[in-house]
């Protein structure tokens, strides 16, 4: 915790608070005019942390939950405090109120095997990481608990004709721009609901996304910064689409004007009058990627495109194997081994 003079003149202190849940050590940054009033800020936030932390092994986990939610209400983001309210509130609650120091490996498997028998493996694991980043906060206990299986979710793919049907039916519904902005760009549903005008380029025909629209515990929804730095990004609008886009602001309309839920009831019933297999809002962003994988498009574009900081997260989790291509890949392997057998055949006869 030791002063550190800027170039700027002023003062800088790290004052060590924890590990997050990975065991990374975290710290905050003072920073101060003097070099005096910069150590008795640090001085002061450390002994607030110790006393935090001094008697952090007679709270009990709830007490722990609401005490982690105080101390990084400025730090976590809107979706994540929701999701620890949500642990906090529907699951654990024989727990909550035992002690943090009598938290063992095996109060935590307990818990996590009946958890497990009422809830899917992803939420299951949501509720497991509430559970260890407080633990990791107010406790040097490190938990080992086997977590069920998790079934990777298979998102709906659909084929030309079927998108060709979804487009056709989507004119003139009023939640046509939101879900084309998720097909043809394959923008995040957080992502839409923050688009003004000014973010789009009529001139250009580029739409600038810098913002999402998230709710918070209370589901009152607010705008904040992208879900990652990558995700900030000015993406090239098709014609079509473009039409759409100018059509609202030449209406004096939002682009998207109805609530989330709106959106995905109405996509449901539309598919369901058109005879196209269900899919969610988010399936179409999955759609996006996996387009463009069919049509070759370098990784490095794809990820600029949709705002992916890696491309295991583009490869694993949103680009499926379509299944027109895939049939024609499986024409091309077959023929090719179709090929090695006529080879082999004409050989033995001469």
């Amino acid at each position: 915790m030791k002063p550190t003079k800027l170039p700027s003149g002023s003062w800088r202190c790290q004052v060590y608070i924890g590990k997050d849940p990975s065991g990374k050590r975290q710290f905050i940054s003072i920073t101060r005019p003097t070099k005096l009033e910069c150590l008795a800020e640090a001085t002061k936030i450390a002994q607030h942390h110790h006393e935090v932390t001094k008697d952090a092994s007679m709270m009990t986990l709830g007490e722990a939950i609401d005490k982690y939610l105080e101390l990084k209400s400025n730090i976590l983001s809107p979706a994540t405090i929701r999701g620890y309210n949500s642990v906090r509130k529907n699951h654990l609650q024989p727990e909550m109120s035992i002690p943090l120091k009598n938290i063992t490996s095996n109060v935590a498997q307990a818990a996590i095997n009946r958890e497990a028998g009422t809830h899917s493996a992803k939420t299951v694991k949501n509720i497991y990481g509430v559970l260890t980043a407080v633990m990791t906060q107010f406790s040097d206990r490190a938990l080992k608990v086997t977590l069920p299986q998790s079934i990777p979710y298979e998102a709906s793919v659909l084929t030309e004709k079927e998108l060709k049907r979804l487009i056709l039916a989507l004119q003139g519904e009023e939640v046509e721009v939101p879900i084309l902005l998720a097909m043809f760009l394959g923008l995040r549903r957080s992502e839409i609901l923050a688009l003004t005008h000014g973010d789009y380029d009529a001139i250009h025909k580029t739409l600038n996304v810098t913002k999402a629209k998230v709710p918070d515990k209370n589901n009152v929804y607010h705008v904040k910064t992208t879900k990652t730095p990558k995700s900030r990004r000015r993406i090239s609008v098709p014609p079509y689409l473009a039409s759409r886009l100018e059509a609202r602001i030449d209406e004096g309309k939002e682009f998207c004007s109805v609530s989330p839920s709106h959106i995905c009831t109405k996509l449901g019933k539309i598919c369901k009058a058109n005879d196209i297999p269900h899919i969610r809002l988010h399936d179409l962003r999955h759609q996006n990627a996996s387009i463009m994988l069919a049509l070759g498009v370098a990784d490095k574009y794809a990820m600029e495109r949709g705002g992916w900081s890696s491309n295991q997260t583009m490869k694993n989790i949103y680009q499926h194997t379509m299944t027109h291509e895939k049939r024609v890949v499986d024409q091309r392997i077959n023929s090719y081994f179709e090929g090695l057998v006529r080879d082999i055949g004409s050989h033995e006869s001469t």
